[in-house]
């Protein structure tokens, strides 16, 4: 699909392969719900195409082609389940079926079975105002899958659940979702990996980032992705083919993923655990050194995470002892130097 719509920043090129379930992560407003609406039909691009199944959903040329939402194939699940209250479970799910045209006890028992396969086939009796979150979004999976769209749309659908109903749906989407073509907008990176073989990374209506989910999360390539990867990257100009210099002007020092070019966009990518924290500049001609100032510690099991302000916006990240916050004596506020060696950054080119 290709769509641009100038109210809303959007100018995206995307291609799903069939059964593909692909994650859609960016920062808010970066266009991600706006991309799936286009799709499901409730909002119009200036200009674009898209074609599902040999079915072409909207076009420009050679004349103006724009399929209703029903008749699209696609199904869009949202944070609110939007289950209808007056219907049972069971015929809320059946009510795909039965739009389609199929015969009432047919559409039951599709229903029946989609009931099952989400592990809430006990509730088919109930009213949806009977329902927990997390059996309500259960329930409302079983109605889109019922439907049995060619593409499946996913817009944040824990967001609104409790701690201890994510864990559920999240077993149940990893299921259902298997060879389906299906598009998740998520703000949680464990949603990616279990659920997404490839993750897109939208900033500005516009695709900045695009690979393997395990992929982008070993080597992400915009700042957005670093944060909710937990790693730490700093964007700069290639100085040489092991340095890059920041927007401070501090040099890099790191191993190359491929080749730099001098002069040209460089990224530098390093894991938190491999960062030292000094009360002092250390030394070390290996050993890179960067200035910052302590924001929060949080603990996390036997370790603390530093995070820390790079006095330009950014922000980097440390994992300590707590012996070592201790001794260091850090705290919010404090003025520290991180360090890490050469061997564990690893450049990219921009």
């Amino acid at each position: 699909m290709t769509a641009t719509l100038a109210a809303r920043g959007l100018d995206v090129d995307l291609a799903l392969a069939p059964g593909e379930c692909v994650a859609i992560l960016g920062p808010n407003g970066a266009g991600k719900s706006t991309l799936l609406s286009v799709l499901a039909g409730t909002l119009r691009p200036d200009s674009g195409q898209a074609v599902l199944a040999e079915r072409i959903l909207y076009a420009d040329v050679p004349q103006r082609i724009w399929l209703p939402p029903y008749a699209r194939g696609v199904a869009l699940l949202a944070q609110d389940p939007l289950l209808f209250p007056h219907l049972s479970v069971l015929d809320n799910v059946a009510f795909g079926r039965r739009a389609a045209g199929d015969a009432p006890r047919a559409a039951r028992e599709a229903a029946r079975e989609w009931l099952g396969q989400v592990e809430a086939a006990e509730f088919a009796p109930r009213r949806p105002a009977e329902l927990s979150g997390g059996q309500a979004q259960r329930v409302a999976i079983a109605r889109a899958l019922a439907a049995q769209p060619a593409l499946l749309l996913l817009d944040e659908p824990m967001a609104a659940l409790d701690v201890g109903a994510a864990p559920m749906l999240r077993r149940v989407l990893r299921r259902v979702l298997h060879g389906r073509t299906a598009l998740i907008v998520t703000h949680d990176l464990l949603d990616a990996v279990l659920l997404a073989s490839r993750v897109v990374v939208l900033d500005g209506g516009r695709i900045v980032e695009s690979g393997p989910t395990q992929e982008v999360i070993r080597h992400p390539r915009t700042p957005f992705t670093a944060r909710i990867a937990g790693l730490n990257l700093i964007e700069g100009h290639a100085t040489g083919t092991t340095h890059l210099r920041d927007a401070r002007g501090l040099e890099v020092e790191g191993t190359p993923h491929t080749p730099l070019l001098v002069g040209e966009p460089a990224l530098a990518v390093f894991s938190p655990t491999v960062v030292s924290v000094h009360a002092e500049r250390p030394g070390g001609s290996a050993r890179n050194a960067f200035p910052v100032t302590i924001a929060e510690l949080e603990p996390r099991d036997a370790q603390v995470r530093v995070r820390a302000s790079d006095g330009h916006g950014g922000s980097m990240l440390a994992d300590v002892t707590a012996a070592a916050v201790n001794e260091l004596d850090l705290h919010p506020g404090k003025a520290v130097h991180f360090s890490v060696k050469a061997t564990a950054v690893t450049l990219y080119p921009g």
